[in-house]
């Protein structure tokens, strides 16, 4: 199963530890946002090793020598009078997109396969007018994806069958769900099995959150651990957050071995891959520019591996890279993990850059103020 990599056009993600809170409130876990502000107990003022970068390396950055094998990939901007946008790798040929057309803000109206080969597309389904949506998983043969209704802030969970062609209800979210930070939670497919969580309330306000399993064979929810939200894949298991009572700490907890990872309350977003966790973290503030400084740490080796002086998110992960997104025009730089070091992905190509990453490979999307959006693949380069 390939990990999802979530693309919603046009905003802005972060993991959301929910606590309790009355449903109209706003969000909790302010380090959801990266726009949230934070102490200023910071060190010295972040100098980036490159005065043109937004970037501080704690690991080495090296030259892409070999290291990875790169091709331009040609995406076609429309397909039939809608904008296209790439979602997630399903396989080694095919991807799933977002067909949208765009008035105050993108409304995505299709969700599709486009296949890379023959360059064919393929409806999967329409967005009923009134309703948004947000993929949260996708593999080579399921995809899995919340369905929000505008008129009332309804969200349900849905998936859509590849082999068959299926679209079924999974799960009506609690009424206030969409309200919480709790809807921005991850989703995953493991075993035969989605898990997601709800919000639990009492007398109009948030108590707690559950995770919940679907059983795509039996099509039954039932709740698989009481206080536990945001699932994950670690170490080839399921694994989801939890929250110390005694302290107030929140942890990742693997459900096989009952191990636990202690998360920082600056947290904003994690990404697994295989054994280890990466998180982007709101780190401090400059006390020079008053400015938020982002870092990405391995949590399992409790590493900092970079700093940043402006806004980074959406970190993904596969077996060989660890990615992210940058919202200041930079050159596209991802971290190594085999070798522990990073690397300049493209010396020339200065972007607002996200990805996209399979088991094996990924797709770099490179995004400018005044010229179209490139594409590129890229893998690990075979070892000779």
């Amino acid at each position: 199963m390939k990990r999802s990599v979530k693309l919603l056009i046009l905003v802005m993600f972060g993991i959301s530890l929910c606590s309790c809170q009355s449903i109209p409130a706003s969000d909790v876990q302010a380090s959801a946002s990266p726009e949230s502000a934070s102490d200023s107990s910071a060190p010295d003022s972040l100098n980036p090793q490159d005065d043109n970068s937004i970037y501080q390396f704690h690991k080495p950055l090296v030259e892409n020598d070999g290291l990875l094998e790169i091709a331009p990939l040609d995406l076609p901007s429309e397909i039939n009078g809608r904008k296209l946008a790439p979602s997630n790798i399903l396989s080694e040929t095919q991807l799933l997109v977002l067909l949208y057309e765009e008035y105050t803000v993108p409304v995505v109206q299709e969700v599709g396969i486009y296949d890379l080969t023959s360059g064919e597309y393929s409806v999967s389904f329409a967005v009923e007018e009134g309703k948004s949506i947000s993929i949260e998983w996708a593999s080579d043969d399921l995809v899995v994806y919340k369905e929000t209704d505008a008129s009332g802030n309804a969200v349900s969970l849905r998936y859509w069958k590849l082999d068959t062609g299926d679209n079924l209800l999974v799960y009506q979210f609690s009424q206030g769900y969409g309200d919480t930070s709790a809807s921005r939670n991850q989703v995953v497919s493991d075993n035969g099995k989605i898990y997601f969580d709800d919000i639990v309330t009492r007398e109009g306000k948030l108590v707690g959150v559950n995770l919940l399993e679907y059983d795509l064979e039996t099509q039954q929810v039932t709740i698989f651990k009481e206080n536990a939200q945001n699932p994950m894949v670690l170490d080839s298991g399921l694994a989801y957050i939890t929250r110390e009572e005694a302290t107030g700490t929140f942890c990742v907890e693997s459900a096989r071995t009952e191990e636990k990872i202690p998360l920082d309350q600056r947290i904003s977003a994690l990404a697994s891959a295989s054994d280890e966790l990466y998180s982007i973290n709101n780190r401090s503030t400059d006390p020079e520019t008053g400015r938020t400084i982002w870092s990405l740490d391995s949590l399992v080796a409790e590493e900092e591996l970079l700093l940043s002086s402006n806004v980074i998110d959406g970190p993904a992960a596969n077996r060989s890279v660890v990615t992210w997104r940058n919202f200041t025009p930079e050159r596209p730089i991802l971290y190594l993990r085999e070798e522990d070091c990073f690397t300049v992905f493209l010396e020339d190509e200065i972007a607002y850059n996200t990805y996209l990453l399979g088991d094996d490979w990924g797709i770099l999307i490179c995004s400018h103020d005044d010229a179209p959006t490139t594409y590129y693949r890229f893998s690990r380069a075979a070892e000779k």
